[in-house]
Protein backbone atom coordinates (compact mmCIF):
# COMPACT_ATOMS: atom_id res chain seq x y z
CA UNK A 1 0.00 0.00 0.00
CA UNK A 2 2.52 2.24 0.82
CA UNK A 3 3.81 2.38 -2.91
CA UNK A 4 0.12 2.57 -4.38
CA UNK A 5 0.16 5.54 -2.11
CA UNK A 6 3.96 7.48 -2.86
CA UNK A 7 5.41 7.03 0.01
CA UNK A 8 7.67 4.19 -0.87
CA UNK A 9 9.41 3.70 -4.39
CA UNK A 10 8.67 0.68 -6.46
CA UNK A 11 11.20 -1.99 -7.07
CA UNK A 12 10.48 -1.34 -10.97
CA UNK A 13 8.26 0.89 -12.91
CA UNK A 14 6.95 0.74 -16.80
CA UNK A 15 7.02 3.73 -18.40
CA UNK A 16 5.55 4.42 -22.09
CA UNK A 17 3.31 1.46 -22.11
CA UNK A 18 0.11 0.75 -23.49
CA UNK A 19 -1.98 -0.94 -20.01
CA UNK A 20 -4.88 -3.05 -21.52
CA UNK A 21 -8.24 -2.34 -19.09
CA UNK A 22 -10.24 -5.55 -19.46
CA UNK A 23 -12.90 -4.01 -17.20
CA UNK A 24 -13.27 -1.15 -19.51
CA UNK A 25 -12.39 -2.50 -22.42
CA UNK A 26 -9.79 0.35 -23.11
CA UNK A 27 -6.43 0.84 -23.59
CA UNK A 28 -4.70 3.37 -21.17
CA UNK A 29 -1.10 5.17 -21.28
CA UNK A 30 -0.38 5.25 -18.01
CA UNK A 31 2.68 3.66 -15.62
CA UNK A 32 2.51 0.54 -13.60
CA UNK A 33 4.84 0.21 -10.74
CA UNK A 34 6.22 -3.26 -8.84
CA UNK A 35 6.76 -4.04 -5.62
CA UNK A 36 8.02 -7.60 -4.61
CA UNK A 37 7.31 -9.10 -7.98
CA UNK A 38 3.55 -7.76 -7.83
CA UNK A 39 1.79 -4.81 -9.66
CA UNK A 40 1.70 -2.40 -7.10
CA UNK A 41 -0.14 0.56 -8.85
CA UNK A 42 -1.12 1.85 -12.10
CA UNK A 43 -1.37 5.29 -13.15
CA UNK A 44 0.26 8.28 -11.23
CA UNK A 45 4.10 9.72 -10.96
CA UNK A 46 5.78 6.74 -9.22
CA UNK A 47 9.56 6.73 -7.90
CA UNK A 48 11.31 3.43 -8.44
CA UNK A 49 14.35 1.82 -8.37
CA UNK A 50 14.63 0.75 -11.91
CA UNK A 51 12.28 2.04 -14.65
CA UNK A 52 11.87 0.41 -18.13
CA UNK A 53 10.43 2.00 -21.30
CA UNK A 54 8.52 0.26 -23.03
CA UNK A 55 8.53 2.43 -26.02
CA UNK A 56 4.49 1.81 -26.75
CA UNK A 57 4.65 -1.73 -25.67
CA UNK A 58 1.38 -3.06 -23.91
CA UNK A 59 0.77 -4.71 -20.76
CA UNK A 60 -2.27 -6.57 -20.16
CA UNK A 61 -3.36 -8.77 -17.02
CA UNK A 62 -2.24 -12.51 -17.32
CA UNK A 63 -5.59 -15.08 -16.92
CA UNK A 64 -5.55 -17.52 -13.83
CA UNK A 65 -7.68 -20.48 -15.42
CA UNK A 66 -9.64 -21.38 -12.30
CA UNK A 67 -10.36 -24.65 -12.49
CA UNK A 68 -8.89 -27.22 -15.17
CA UNK A 69 -8.19 -30.67 -15.79
CA UNK A 70 -4.97 -31.09 -16.66
CA UNK A 71 -5.07 -34.53 -17.65
CA UNK A 72 -7.83 -33.86 -20.29
CA UNK A 73 -4.90 -31.93 -22.27
CA UNK A 74 -3.08 -35.68 -22.47
CA UNK A 75 0.37 -33.41 -21.20
CA UNK A 76 2.10 -33.11 -18.62
CA UNK A 77 2.19 -29.91 -16.33
CA UNK A 78 5.82 -28.88 -17.85
CA UNK A 79 4.24 -28.84 -20.99
CA UNK A 80 0.96 -27.50 -20.05
CA UNK A 81 3.02 -24.35 -18.86
CA UNK A 82 5.16 -24.25 -21.98
CA UNK A 83 1.93 -24.05 -24.08
CA UNK A 84 -0.13 -22.18 -22.39
CA UNK A 85 2.29 -19.71 -21.09
CA UNK A 86 3.11 -17.69 -23.68
CA UNK A 87 -0.79 -16.84 -24.53
CA UNK A 88 -0.97 -14.55 -21.45
CA UNK A 89 -2.02 -17.69 -18.34
CA UNK A 90 0.01 -16.68 -15.50
CA UNK A 91 -2.16 -19.17 -13.18
CA UNK A 92 -3.93 -21.98 -12.96
CA UNK A 93 -5.68 -23.89 -10.76
CA UNK A 94 -5.94 -27.79 -10.96
CA UNK A 95 -8.88 -30.02 -10.08
CA UNK A 96 -6.93 -33.14 -10.35
CA UNK A 97 -9.98 -35.62 -10.35
CA UNK A 98 -8.86 -37.48 -13.58
CA UNK A 99 -5.68 -38.85 -11.78
CA UNK A 100 -7.28 -39.10 -8.41
CA UNK A 101 -9.44 -41.68 -10.12
CA UNK A 102 -7.04 -44.03 -11.01
CA UNK A 103 -4.69 -43.21 -8.76
CA UNK A 104 -6.09 -41.95 -5.37
CA UNK A 105 -3.71 -39.85 -3.04
CA UNK A 106 -0.69 -40.87 -4.68
CA UNK A 107 -1.73 -39.71 -8.32
CA UNK A 108 -2.91 -36.37 -7.07
CA UNK A 109 1.00 -35.94 -4.86
CA UNK A 110 2.53 -37.21 -7.99
CA UNK A 111 0.55 -34.61 -9.87
CA UNK A 112 1.66 -31.65 -7.20
CA UNK A 113 5.62 -32.88 -7.37
CA UNK A 114 5.46 -32.37 -11.19
CA UNK A 115 3.90 -28.52 -11.03
CA UNK A 116 6.93 -27.74 -8.32
CA UNK A 117 9.19 -24.83 -9.36
CA UNK A 118 7.32 -24.35 -12.93
CA UNK A 119 7.22 -20.97 -14.26
CA UNK A 120 3.25 -20.42 -13.56
CA UNK A 121 1.30 -19.96 -10.34
CA UNK A 122 0.00 -23.61 -9.79
CA UNK A 123 -2.68 -24.13 -7.56
CA UNK A 124 -5.03 -26.99 -6.65
CA UNK A 125 -8.26 -27.77 -5.45
CA UNK A 126 -8.64 -31.09 -4.03
CA UNK A 127 -10.86 -33.69 -5.52
CA UNK A 128 -14.16 -33.97 -3.75
CA UNK A 129 -15.70 -36.74 -5.48
CA UNK A 130 -13.72 -40.21 -6.36
CA UNK A 131 -15.28 -42.19 -8.31
CA UNK A 132 -17.97 -39.62 -9.23
CA UNK A 133 -20.68 -41.80 -9.17
CA UNK A 134 -21.67 -45.49 -8.37
CA UNK A 135 -21.71 -46.68 -12.03
CA UNK A 136 -17.77 -45.48 -12.49
CA UNK A 137 -15.74 -47.77 -12.55
CA UNK A 138 -12.57 -46.49 -10.70
CA UNK A 139 -9.12 -47.12 -9.68
CA UNK A 140 -9.37 -45.41 -5.90
CA UNK A 141 -11.71 -44.57 -3.47
CA UNK A 142 -11.12 -41.49 -1.74
CA UNK A 143 -13.60 -40.23 1.68
CA UNK A 144 -12.89 -37.12 3.37
CA UNK A 145 -10.44 -38.47 5.77
CA UNK A 146 -8.11 -39.64 2.73
CA UNK A 147 -8.39 -35.66 1.64
CA UNK A 148 -7.86 -33.48 4.64
CA UNK A 149 -3.83 -33.99 4.76
CA UNK A 150 -3.76 -32.82 1.43
CA UNK A 151 -5.55 -29.42 2.83
CA UNK A 152 -1.75 -28.68 4.77
CA UNK A 153 0.09 -28.51 1.11
CA UNK A 154 1.23 -25.48 -0.43
CA UNK A 155 -0.91 -24.56 -2.98
CA UNK A 156 -4.41 -26.03 -2.00
CA UNK A 157 -6.74 -23.28 -2.49
CA UNK A 158 -10.27 -25.01 -2.55
CA UNK A 159 -12.41 -28.31 -2.66
CA UNK A 160 -12.75 -29.23 -6.05
CA UNK A 161 -16.43 -29.66 -8.08
CA UNK A 162 -19.31 -31.64 -6.19
CA UNK A 163 -19.57 -34.44 -9.20
CA UNK A 164 -21.19 -37.53 -6.50
CA UNK A 165 -24.61 -37.78 -8.62
CA UNK A 166 -27.69 -38.13 -8.23
CA UNK A 167 -26.05 -35.88 -4.52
Amino acid sequence: MAVARGDRPADLVFRNGRVINVFTREVEDKPVSVFGGRVAGVGGDLDAAEIVDLNGAYLAPGLIDAHMHVESTMMLPREFVRVAAPHGTTGVVFDPHEIANVLGIEGIRFLMDECRGLPMEIMFAISSCVPSSSLETSGARLEAADLAPLFEEPGVVALAEMMNYPG
